[in-house]
């Protein structure tokens, strides 16, 4: 039984995780994020004209010597399974393009989900780990040396749907310039090449106020059905679902809780409870058919006398 559990968590999860990524990659929902974390500009806006058609989910490593040969890769069209097996990677990445001086500014964007703000490790750090690996693996695909200014800057934004206070929250990290001796500066430009935003779901949607972490609890926290949360998006934040999004928030919905543990652990009871209830029915009605006894079915598989006769009158 251990085993099945095991089984059916991980392939839960991994449907989950497929979904959920799939649902914020999509173009409304990741201008969403850039408007509350990364730009002023309207949402329309966002989507339609400063997100970029390269959109990548899950298929980018993140490991050195990785993540720009892949890009390298894929540019000839060439399969990069060979290079990616037993690496991790980037959940969603992607280029954004903001207006500056008349001229547009590239960035470089990572979307990463995560179930917990408070693992063994510091998400922080992991996230200054990624903005550096998006740095560095620019060089030969955005740069070559010495064009250093041809660098761009880079983002990663971490959702975490549990939070240490619960109206969540929304948290930037970002280099500064500090004068220790005189005051000669340089253009922000020059050195504001990464930023991370840790967007903290809170659990209590009556007192969250924001409303990116609002749209956020409804999909990721509330519970509710599919189509509940679909006319919540609709109303409340004007949010249209493709066919494609529609079927991910079904998946999402139809899992429980998804990504809570708690969730996870009453989905998977709940679900193998069922499967052992239709097995023995199974075994009932086929004894029915060969016409043993309702004593002789009770005795073998444990159900009550009643249900065997609701059984035996599915039959006709």
């Amino acid at each position: 039984m251990e085993n099945i559990e095991d089984n059916f968590m991980k392939n839960n999860k991994a449907t989950y995780d497929a979904a959920a990524k799939g649902f914020l990659s999509n173009k409304t929902i990741l201008a969403w994020l850039l408007k509350y974390c990364v730009s002023d500009y309207g949402i329309t806006e966002i989507a339609e004209k400063y997100i970029g058609n390269d959109i990548e989910v899950g298929i980018i490593p993140i490991e050195p010597d990785k993540t720009n040969a892949v890009r390298k890769i894929l540019s000839e069209g060439t399969e990069y399974r060979t290079v990616t097996e037993g690496t991790t990677f980037f959940d969603i990445r992607f280029s954004a393009y903001a207006p500056d001086d008349g001229e547009m500014i590239k960035l470089i964007i990572n979307v990463e989900a995560q179930k917990k703000n408070d693992p063994e490790y510091s998400l922080v750090k992991r996230g200054i780990f990624h903005c550096s690996r998006l740095l560095s693996s620019q060089y030969d695909v955005e740069f070559v040396e010495p064009n250093f200014d041809k660098i761009k800057k880079v983002y990663s934004i971490w959702l975490t749907f549990t939070s240490p206070q619960p109206e969540g929250g929304i948290t930037q990290y970002k280099m500064k310039e500090h004068h220790i001796v005189g005051d000669i500066s340089n253009s922000e430009n020059n050195y504001d090449l990464l930023q991370v935003i840790m967007v903290y779901v809170g659990s209590n949607g009556k007192k969250i106020e924001n409303r990116l972490l609002k749209m956020l609890h409804l999909l990721f926290r509330k519970k509710a059905n599919a189509v509940s949360k679909q006319q919540q998006l609709k109303d409340e934040f004007d949010i249209e679902l493709s066919t494609k999004m529609t079927g991910e928030l079904n998946i999402m919905c139809n899992l429980g809780e998804g990504i809570f543990e708690d969730g996870i652990t009453q989905g998977i009871a709940q679900g193998l409870k069922l499967g052992e209830i239709k097995g023995v029915e199974k075994i009932a009605l086929k004894m029915l058919k060969k016409g043993d006894s309702l004593e002789e079915i009770q005795e073998l598989t444990d159900l009550s006398i009643q249900r065997i006769k609701q059984l035996a009158l599915s039959i006709n």
